[in-house]
Order: C-alpha cells, then sequence, then structure tokens
C-alpha cells in the first residue's frame, strides 16, 4: 500500500494539528488525511461517495456525541473496517466496549506518539486484511457447503453431529434439525460396517471409501461410501470430519450399462447363431414332409409328431431370439402410456382372475405422452405382468397392483419376492428359475424399456413381494 486514506473524526482543532504532525514524522508511510471536525461532519462524509478510506481514526468524545456512535456506522457500511478509537484517559469499560464493536486498537491521547501511532496503524490494517481474508474464505466454503451434492460433516468421536450441509436432506429425507437428534453411524444398517468406523476412530485412523446401505427417512434403503478422518484439534476437542456420498444412482446407471452391454453382445451372438440353426432347421422341415407323404397313412410312424413339435419348438424359439433382438428397428411415434397400460390389462386381466389374483389400479385422468411403440411397449407390461401372475402361484390372498403415478409406472405383487442374489441376474437374457422357460422375457422388457428411455427399477427381496417401478421420460 503506497499511500494510506485516513479519516480523522476529531472535533479538537489542536488535536488534529498535533496528529497530523506525528503523521509526518512516519518517513516510511505516505498519508492522506481527512479530517471531520464534528459528528455531523463525519456522518456527511460517510455517507457520502467520498467514503473510501483505508482506516478510521474516531475520538471517543465528540461534543454531545460518542464515538462509538459514529464506529457503529462504519461499522454497518464495512464490518472489516479497521478502526482505531481515542480517549483522553484509559477506560477499561470502553477499551472492552471497543473490542466488542470489533474496533481494531484503543489509544490514550496523552500516550501517543509517531512510532506508537505508525503502530497501531499498520497493525490495524494487517489485522483487517486478514479478517477480510477469513470472510471470503468462510464464504466460500458456506457456499461448497450449501451447493455440495455430497455429505460433508463433522462430528464429535461418539458421531454425535456437530455440522452438516445442507445436502444430509436430498439422500436422508431428515432436515439438519432432525438429523442432529441421533447419531451419524446410526444411518448405516449394518452393524460390521458401523463397528469398522468406530474401531478406525478410536484408533485415530482414517476410513476410506467404506460402501454400505443408508437407511433414509422414507426407510427406503440407498447405497452410499464415507470418508472419515480422526482430527486432532489442540486445546480444543478431538473431532471426526468426513463426507458421505450417495452412489444409489451411480450403481443403478452401472447395472444398466452392464445389462445393456451383455444384452448388446447376447443379441449378436444369437442373431448369428438362429440364422445358422434355421437352415438346417429348414432341411428337417422339408425331410419330414417328404417322409409323411411317402409313409403308408395306416401305418404312419409315432415319431413324426414328436419330430415336427419339437421342430416347431425350435423354430418359435428362434423367432423370440430375432425378435427380441430386433426391436430398434421398430417405428415410435406420440403415445398415451395410461391408456396403453390399460389395454394391456384387458389382454391379461382374464388370467389374473382365473388364477384368484385381487388386481387393484389406480390411474390418473390426464393423459401422459411419450414417443412410444405400442406393440413392444405392450410386450414389455405383459412380460413383467405375467411374471408377477407366475410368482403368485400358490400365494393365498394374492395380490397385484397396477398403478400410475408421478410419471412413473408401478406393477407391484405381494409374492415371495426376489432375492438379492438374483436381482442382478433376472434380466440377463437366458437366466430364468422357471422349468418351461427360456429366460428371454425380462431380457427383452429391459431392451424395449431401454429403447423407449424408460428406466426401470426393483424393489424386492426374499418375502417381501416385488415392485417393478418404469421411469417414464418426459416427451
Amino acid at each position: 500500500m503506497n499511500q494510506i486514506k485516513i479519516l480523522l473524526i476529531e472535533d479538537d482543532e489542536e488535536d488534529f494539528e498535533l496528529f497530523e504532525d506525528y503523521l509526518n514524522e512516519i518517513d516510511s508511510r505516505e498519508f492522506d488525511i481527512t479530517w471531520a471536525n464534528s459528528y455531523k461532519k463525519a456522518i456527511e462524509i460517510l455517507q457520502s461517495e467520498q467514503n473510501v478510506f483505508d482506516i478510521y481514526i474516531v475520538d471517543y468524545l465528540l461534543g454531545a456525541y460518542s464515538g462509538l456512535d459514529v464506529c457503529k456506522i462504519i461499522k454497518s457500511a464495512n464490518d472489516s473496517a479497521p478502526i482505531i478509537l481515542l480517549t483522553g484517559k484509559g477506560n477499561r469499560e470502553i477499551d472492552n466496549k471497543a473490542s466488542d464493536m470489533g474496533i481494531s486498537d484503543f489509544i490514550v491521547k496523552s500516550e501517543i506518539n509517531a512510532i506508537h501511532l505508525e503502530r497501531s496503524i499498520r497493525y490495524s490494517i494487517k489485522q483487517a486484511e486478514i479478517l477480510s481474508a477469513l470472510k471470503v474464505s468462510e464464504s466460500k466454503y458456506k457456499a461448497v457447503l450449501k451447493q455440495s451434492k455430497d455429505i460433508i460433516f463433522i462430528a464429535d468421536l461418539s458421531f454425535n453431529i456437530l455440522s452438516i450441509s445442507d445436502s444430509v436432506a436430498n439422500s436422508t429425507g431428515y432436515a439438519i434439525a432432525e438429523v442432529k437428534k441421533f447419531r451419524l453411524l446410526d444411518l448405516i444398517i449394518e452393524e460390521d460396517k458401523r463397528q469398522i468406523i468406530e474401531k478406525a476412530i478410536l484408533n485415530q485412523k482414517s476410513v476410506y471409501n467404506l460402501q454400505f446401505s443408508l437407511l433414509n427417512k422414507s426407510n427406503e434403503v440407498r447405497t452410499a461410501v464415507i470418508t472419515c478422518n480422526f482430527q486432532e484439534s489442540y486445546p480444543y476437542a478431538e473431532f471426526v470430519h468426513g463426507v458421505i456420498i450417495d452412489k444409489t444412482e451411480e450403481i443403478k446407471a452401472e447395472q444398466s450399462r452392464l445389462v445393456f452391454e451383455k444384452l448388446d453382445a447376447t443379441a449378436r451372438f444369437m442373431r448369428t447363431l438362429a440364422h445358422e440353426v434355421r437352415n438346417p432347421l429348414s432341411n428337417i422341415f422339408l425331410a419330414l414332409e417328404g417322409m409323411e407323404s411317402e409313409a403308408d397313412p395306416e401305418d404312419s410312424s409315432p415319431y413324426f409328431p414328436i419330430i415336427k413339435r419339437n421342430s416347431y419348438r425350435i423354430d418359435d424359439i428362434i423367432t423370440k431370439v430375432l425378435n427380441s433382438s430386433q426391436i430398434e428397428h421398430k417405428m415410435f411415434s406420440k403415445g398415451n402410456v395410461v391408456e396403453q397400460t390399460k389395454q394391456v390389462l384387458k389382454t391379461i386381466e382374464d388370467k389374473i382372475h382365473l388364477k384368484g389374483i385381487k388386481l387393484i389400479t389406480s390411474f390418473p385422468e390426464e393423459d401422459i405422452v411419450i414417443n412410444l411403440n405400442e406393440e413392444q411397449f405392450a410386450l414389455a407390461i405383459s412380460n413383467i405382468l405375467v411374471n408377477a401372475v407366475e410368482a403368485l402361484d400358490g400365494v393365498a390372498e394374492a395380490i397385484i397392483e397396477v398403478k400410475i403415478s408421478d410419471n412413473k409406472i408401478y406393477i407391484i405383487d405381494n409374492g415371495p419376492g426376489i432375492s438379492k442374489a438374483d436381482q442382478s441376474l433376472i434380466f440377463e437374457p437366458y437366466f430364468t428359475k422357471k422349468s418351461n422357460g427360456i429366460g428371454l422375457g425380462l431380457a427383452s422388457c429391459i431392451n424395449i424399456l431401454k429403447l423407449h428411455k424408460i428406466v426401470l427399477e426393483l424393489d424386492s427381496d426374499t418375502g417381501a413381494g416385488a415392485a417393478f417401478i418404469l421411469n417414464l421420460p418426459s416427451l
């Protein structure tokens, strides 16, 4: 700083001249001094465009007014402004008031000299610069905490929350005031994971990217990772700081990507295989027709029907394989999801009732329009419903619920559910636990939904029924 701009608020002209002399003695700095010789003049300057000073020096006594009143006005305009308060004599009460207001220094006039004044100005300006930098830094960190999608936290060694970012509500559903009422580790479902974290912090070590299951306010299980560190903070109490990152959507996206890659690779392989099988199969059909035409009708071989039946079955399987890999060639147009879902239910409703299953439906009055291939969309919904019907075999008071809400289609059953181990496999081609299935139903279903930009979620567990949730795209 080459030149320091000072506003001196002093109603005594002799004190002003003395103060000016002290400043002239300081050859290490250049000063530009503005003098306000009254409380009124000071207020005029502070409220004008002239109020651009590096430091304010204020006399405590300004006629009928107190210099502290002026200091309050200065601080209200610029909280980090450096202020030196001048008094006729030392007074601890005034000193304490000045400190509480954030005034940088307190000087007794009788003790002032050039050296003392230069040091006070220099320290006050430096202190103001540090305070300003701290406020800028604090503002940046607050912005990071507020805008971060990850949960940033500080807790004591028992994991009682001391501070946590606003993003906690996104993953947990809890407001900050609510989540502070329990331990952070209470969000973690797995007991062994809680023990790992507690043991690491007890031994003053860190935990890096530990994956765990998080139970939110709506009792929804989400997948997250935690990184946290023990922090020694002498002379204050030690604490734990860290971050929790919700990985649920990322993991779902990765699982979908892997399934789609498998579908694409399998489709390419099966198209090749189907064509290779269909050629000799055609020869078998021709040979069979020739043998039947030459055989005596009275003495027809019992093997002909077996060969024919299984040949047709092979041909049917080939057709399904080819159809499941050629969906991308179908045409799309705007269609009403609500109406299409109702139409699918009409085709399968009789089967549902014949099985003694109770059907519950709920649809919005307004249309939901997206780009559809109506035939293939109907096939996907039908496949999910058929799987639900078959899963309910032998279930007492079996129920299937189909509803559309919040731009989602829900197909829910109260059957035996799907184990966590099988959930990662059921959408893969040729995975099936049915004795008469080939495992292409749900595989082709997810391929159809992918082409419709519909994201499929599965919420299920053994003994807990199954909910297939179709997240519809916007048109």
